[in-house]
């Protein structure tokens, strides 16, 4: 009996794994192949967060940085590991960070490959931010959603504080003026607009905190 409980459990983290990225509503190759503008929220976004499997949605895996709870969307943190996907398209063996052969479908890999190829941008244009933007209010949650992770800050990258962050308004203002795509000092990188609209307005009021 303890032999099939341990069995049945290897099989359930085999499923667990190999169901991460499988999409809600399959992408056959053909269309995958046929789209020429692919939308980051309405193409892109269904892909990563599809199926709750635990990996980085619902916050079933403590330790995975978080895609997705319930119906909330985290859109700058998909976006800003363009990179990521790129290198689970490119290097399929190694290119996933975290534990586990997770694997794109090639059709899903074509929508993704399409979308960054086409400048990994965010469709998306948020309203215009109104009323303060304080560091421990409005920054430092996207801090941790968005740029920290085992490939990007506090892992590979440096850890991020307020006195960092501040020291670095020069390198924060070409990042958010042109979404990620300059003065990023580990390389370009993709934002989305609201991340970058709260952080050039965080600037605009003379980064309080």
């Amino acid at each position: 009996m303890k032999k099939q409980l341990i069995y049945l459990g290897v099989i359930s983290g085999i499923m667990l794994f190999s169901a991460c990225y499988n999409n809600k509503k399959d992408i056959s190759v053909p269309t995958a192949t046929s789209i020429t503008n692919v939308s980051f929220r309405d193409d892109v976004v269904p892909i990563i967060i599809s199926g709750a499997c635990g990996c980085h949605n619902n916050g079933v895996v403590s330790n995975a940085v978080q895609f997705s709870h319930v119906d909330t969307v985290f859109y700058g943190t998909i976006l800003a590991r363009a990179g990521v996907f790129n290198n689970m398209i490119t290097t399929p063996a190694t290119g996933h960070p975290g534990e586990g052969g997770v694997f794109f479908s090639a059709a899903q890999a074509a929508v993704i490959k399409t979308w960054i190829s086409q400048g990994a941008k965010d469709n998306y244009v948020p309203p215009a931010i109104t009323g303060p933007v304080t560091y421990s209010i409005n920054i430092l949650p996207i801090y941790k959603s968005v740029c920290k992770g085992a490939a990007c800050h506090g892992g590979l990258g440096a850890n991020l504080d307020y006195a960092k962050l501040t020291s670095d308004k020069d390198i924060l203002s070409k990042m958010m003026a042109s979404s990620g795509s300059n003065g990023h000092p580990g390389g370009t990188i993709s934002l989305d607009g609201t991340t970058t609209a709260t952080f050039l307005a965080w600037i605009a009021q003379g980064l309080p905190q």
